[in-house]
């Protein structure tokens, strides 16, 4: 049974190599806690936290991170992971899991640009199996409808709750301007963009994504393009530095942008109940399906930290209820396990399993 001192007699270090080395690599490549984030993610979504997403492609077949997803993780999460492994085992041999290892440095990068922090139990093993036909079952896509992203939640145990505040991972890193490419070209809103998708926000996309473009761009706006003011570092983020931009800090903002609510309250609260989703500034449009439902709106409007009856922008108040409610979810998703897989071990190498 996974405990938060796992390890404290069996490698009192493990815990303090992931977090040092987590803190230099995003000192030097803010990018790598949403990176982080993202693979943690992949690897309990589908055989539970067990270090699949980490294996390399075997005789077997092609493991998950070779599933070809929008989202797939990035290779520099798997290098931290590797220099993590590498120390740890230096020093407690066949001792740390891949699987625990992953799981802290997830939190630890969050923890590093604003989020909350929580306690983190050990005791994972790594699995054997890796297939990436079931990353492509079991992951829900960018452009998953509001039912498909409850009904993939739902499959592990998770609920409605914990997929509109899982999608706060949003709220940090970047994604592929050919994941966005449709919502900006080829659908049915005035030139070509999709009608869900605020205009303003849409152009500013456009400007950085043209047709075939290679770029990314941020999964929340940065605020000197969205409004043209400095960035600021938002309250209840200790670690910030004033120039950080908003795509690379934890925080209910990507709530605010969701929801595609200004900072002026609305004139007719009432009619604001049973408008269809418009003027989102959701970069995704599974972002932009939150607000498809009055469900989902209504949790959007509680992450956020306003209600319906009080659509004034919260962008100045603490991060709550959203780091409450993460640090809930993200227990739930670090705890996930497929009762069907078989057994487990501590992989001496967290891209193979042990010969």
């Amino acid at each position: 049974m996974p405990l938060v001192k796992f390890y404290t007699k069996e490698c009192p270090e493990a815990r303090g190599i992931v977090q040092s080395t987590v803190v230099a690599a995003i000192k030097k490549n803010v990018g790598s806690a949403a990176a982080l984030w993202n693979l943690h993610y992949h690897d309990c979504f589908v055989r539970g936290c067990d270090g699949s997403i980490l294996l390399d492609s075997s005789n077997y077949g092609p493991a998950e991170k070779e599933s070809g997803l929008p989202d797939s993780p990035k290779e520099i999460a798997y290098d931290i992971i590797d220099e993590i492994k590498y120390a740890i085992e230096t020093i407690c041999p066949r001792t740390v899991s891949c699987a625990d290892i992953l799981t802290l440095a997830a939190r630890d990068a969050i923890v590093e640009v604003g989020g909350p922090e929580w306690k983190v139990c050990s005791g994972r093993l790594d699995g054997f199996i890796s297939y990436a036909n079931e990353s492509r079952f079991y992951m829900p896509g960018p452009s998953a409808d509001y039912q498909t992203l409850v009904q993939k939640f739902a499959l592990k145990g998770l609920t409605e709750m914990d997929m509109v505040v899982l999608s706060g991972a949003h709220s940090i890193g970047k994604v592929k301007c050919s994941v966005i490419e449709s919502s900006l070209y080829n659908s049915s809103g005035p030139c070509g963009v999709d009608p869900t998708l605020d205009p303003t926000y849409a152009m500013q996309l456009k400007a950085q994504c043209p047709i075939g473009s290679s770029n990314s761009v941020f999964l929340t706006p940065d605020d000197t393009s969205v409004n043209g003011s400095s960035p600021v570092p938002y309250p209840g983020h200790r670690r910030l530095l004033a120039t950080r931009s908003a795509g690379n800090v934890v925080s209910k903002k990507y709530y605010v942008h969701v929801s595609g609510k200004n900072k002026k309250k609305s004139k007719d609260a009432k009619s604001n109940q049973n408008l269809i989703v418009r003027n989102s500034k959701g970069t995704l449009r599974s972002d932009r399906n939150l607000m498809s439902t009055k469900s989902g709106k209504a949790l959007v409007y509680r992450e956020a930290g306003f209600s319906e009856k009080d659509l004034a922008s919260a962008a100045d108040k603490e991060n709550q209820p959203f780091f409450h409610d993460l640090v809930k979810s993200m227990e739930k998703l670090s705890t996930l396990k497929d009762p069907s897989s078989p057994g487990g071990e501590v992989r001496c190498n967290c891209r193979s399993i042990n010969l």
